[in-house]
């Protein structure tokens, strides 16, 4: 008989833990105001950034130009970036890791990386729906040497391998 008022007890905790929850899902939405547009998310920027870098890293040249935006395509064609890589080859399989990422506005992120003991930054921007890659102004700047120039600068400085 000391069991009854147990069951009893635990029978109604359990009437209202399910009325709780049913009641919490029940109901109309808790926003009914006008549908916002999605704002893109840093989450694909790192993504989009990761790419790129693990593409850099493993010799992808032709695919990491394809994520780039077209302001840097303007500086340098695909062929011309595969052309540079192949002759003077940075070192593979040493990987890019991403330290941080800022949200600069809705359509800016940077990101701060290092690899090994370089370190950089690099933006990427949100353009006609998708996330694309900057590269740092350093390197856009070498880019508008030329491929030779900049084959010959890296060589000077053992910069090839």
């Amino acid at each position: 008989m000391r069991r009854e008022p147990y069951r009893r007890a635990c029978t109604r905790a359990g009437a209202l833990v399910l009325i709780t929850v049913v009641a919490g899902c029940s109901g109309p939405p808790r926003h009914s105001g006008p549908t916002a547009q999605p704002m893109p998310q840093t989450l694909q920027a790192d993504s989009v950034a990761s790419e790129e870098f693990g593409l850099l890293s493993g010799g992808g040249w032709a695919q990491a130009w394809d994520l780039w935006a077209d302001s840097a395509r303007q500086v340098m064609s695909q062929a011309d970036f595969v052309r540079l890589n192949t002759e003077c080859r940075p070192v593979l399989g040493v990987p890019y890791v991403i330290d941080r990422s800022v949200k600069v506005d809705s359509t800016t992120v940077r990101v701060a990386w290092h690899r090994a003991a370089a370190t950089g930054s690099s933006t990427l921007i949100y353009q006609a729906g998708k996330w694309q890659f900057v590269p740092d102004p350093g390197s856009l700047a070498d880019y508008r040497l030329g491929v030779d120039k900049v084959v010959k600068q890296r060589r000077a400085a053992d910069g090839c391998h």
